[in-house]
């Protein structure tokens, strides 16, 4: 009867390592992005994310950040996870594409 249980043993193991590595790398999406928006502004202050949305079928968010010790309304970006590439050009086409309804 053990038999049985080594190969569900490894199943759930399997699971558990794909899922949660997912999970973890879903957690620091946000700071990933903060730090790619402020390099781009080239700016020190700190980037907050203050709303995010998935586009593409979870290629891509978009969203809107608001950087810190500013008087500034949220202004919106655009991240691509495949390039891992951040847009704060509303006028960029990725932006347009897939940001404008």
């Amino acid at each position: 009867m053990h038999n049985v249980y080594v190969p569900v043993i490894a199943i759930v193991v399997a699971f558990a390592a794909i899922f949660g590595f997912q999970a973890f790398n879903e957690s620091h999406l946000d700071d990933d992005i903060a730090h790619r928006i402020a390099a781009s502004l080239d700016t020190g202050a700190s980037v907050g994310i203050e709303a995010m949305e998935s586009v593409q079928k979870g290629y891509g968010f978009c969203g809107t950040y608001i950087v810190e010790g500013r008087d500034a309304a949220p202004a919106p970006f655009y991240y691509s996870k495949v390039d891992e590439r951040v847009v704060i050009d509303t006028d960029a086409r990725e932006f347009q594409n897939h940001c404008m309804d």
